[in-house]
């Protein structure tokens, strides 16, 4: 009999969601074969099997909370001593009717037949597929007693919704109290998975970080007309990938990066060391239906703006569908946020912890600005764009981070500078 515990799930995580279990007590499972998917604040892992066997006990049922290196199942190897031992004893039982005298034959399978099905206080799914479905919807169908299996899932893929639920028949005060009906005042939803996960790492930040941010405003006249001009070649080139002036964005935050490396940078409090990255692994913000996630492209440095926008877009397409893996979800060294496509002059970020800071983009809005021209002031309209850096004072004075802004700015405005940094 072999103990498995629950494995490592990614840098600086402790614990996970059971979402659902893909085996049951008594299967045989092969090594290998996923066994159970776990939900942690970056993605959700499906964890296979360590070895071949017998499924023996879970530790754990959907919507527990799992401990890394905490016992999550065991598995009784085939082919050892004490799996064998109850294989001859079910021959042995399988065996013995037969030999049983004809007027007790018929009686013998009514009784086995009333027993097989064992009761069950909790809804379960009885049917050899998997069924689709949140941590969230599987725990309102646990508190309606609604078996998953004998509902027909109207999402992606089958996948049960919480509306789904409130079709299969229920009391109104149930679904209230599940939160899947409003009250004549107020709706309750259940704060859990994604969205828990987020706060917990979000009030992290703001219990630790010393937020302070500082802002800026830059012309994006010349990045607008470099941008047409590179996409018009990847149409000609049939590159297969449109830019947006998000990876222009972060070569230009490289560039003035590069003058100021303490800003990609971490705190080691245990070691009481500041922790400097000479790499440039770009957290990307994306919205998805199950919350904010912060996509991960790295080695920013190292590719051209064609790469980056092709990297980014596949990275948020897999957030958004929730086929990210922990690759995609961690390890960032910096943050962006970018919500200027949604709207907004500035808003002020929280740092995406344990980095240092976080930079916003924002809506770019023609406003009357005040050129030199000739020796001469003259007012001129210009596509502006405020942007920002929040910090963590702790590391970063509000000296460097005016200095990297004014560069930054600079850069974005004269783009061909970047390519001596």
């Amino acid at each position: 009999m072999g103990t498995f515990k629950l494995p490592e799930l990614g840098e600086g995580l402790a614990e996970g969601e059971i979402v659902s279990w893909r085996v049951k007590e008594g299967d045989t499972i092969q090594a290998d074969q996923t066994m159970v998917e776990v939900m942690t604040d970056k993605a959700t892992v499906e964890v296979p099997a360590p070895r071949s066997g017998v499924v023996k006990k879970l530790y754990y049922k959907a919507g527990d909370i799992a401990k890394v290196h905490a016992p999550l199942i065991d598995i009784e190897e085939t082919g050892s001593a004490e799996a064998s031992a109850p294989k001859a004893e079910a021959k042995k039982e399988e065996a013995a009717p037969k030999a049983e005298a004809a007027p007790k034959a018929e009686a013998a399978p009514k009784k086995e037949q009333k027993t097989s099905a064992p009761p069950s206080s909790s809804p379960k799914e009885t049917s050899g597929e998997r069924v689709l479905a949140s941590p969230a919807v599987r725990k309102a169908a646990r508190e309606l007693n609604v078996d998953l299996s004998n509902v027909q899932g109207s999402g992606d893929r089958g996948r049960v919704l919480r509306g789904d639920l409130v079709k299969v028949g229920t009391t109104a005060a149930t679904m209230y109290k599940a939160g899947l009906v409003k009250s004549n005042l107020e709706e309750r939803i259940p704060f859990v998975g994604i969205r828990r996960k987020i706060s917990e790492h979000l009030t992290e930040s703001h219990n630790k970080a010393v937020h302070f941010t500082h802002f800026d405003e830059v012309d994006f006249t010349e990045i607008m007309a470099l941008r047409d001009e590179m996409n018009k070649f990847a149409e000609k080139a049939n590159l297969g990938v449109k830019l947006s002036y998000l990876p222009f964005f972060i070569k230009g935050s490289i560039s003035a990066m590069k003058k100021f490396p303490i800003l990609n940078s971490s705190l080691d409090e245990e070691r009481n060391e500041v922790v400097i990255k000479h790499y440039y692994h770009f957290g990307i913000s994306v919205q998805t239906d199950n919350g904010l996630m912060v996509g991960v492209v790295r080695d920013c440095d190292q590719k051209d703006v064609f790469q980056l926008a092709r990297e980014i877009k596949e990275v948020a397409d897999r957030a958004r569908t929730g086929k990210a893996s922990l690759q995609d979800l961690t390890g960032s060294t910096i943050t962006i946020t970018n919500p200027g496509n949604i709207g907004g002059l500035y808003a002020t970020p929280i740092i995406n912890y344990p980095e240092s800071v976080i930079l916003g983009m924002f809506q770019i809005k023609k406003r009357p600005i005040v050129k030199e021209v000739n020796g001469d002031d003259v007012i001129v309209s210009r596509p502006m764009m405020y942007t920002n850096i929040t910090c963590d004072h702790r590391i970063v004075d509000g000296a460097i981070a005016a200095g990297y802004m004014r560069l930054f700015c600079e850069y974005m405005e004269n783009p061909a500078r970047m390519a001596f940094v």
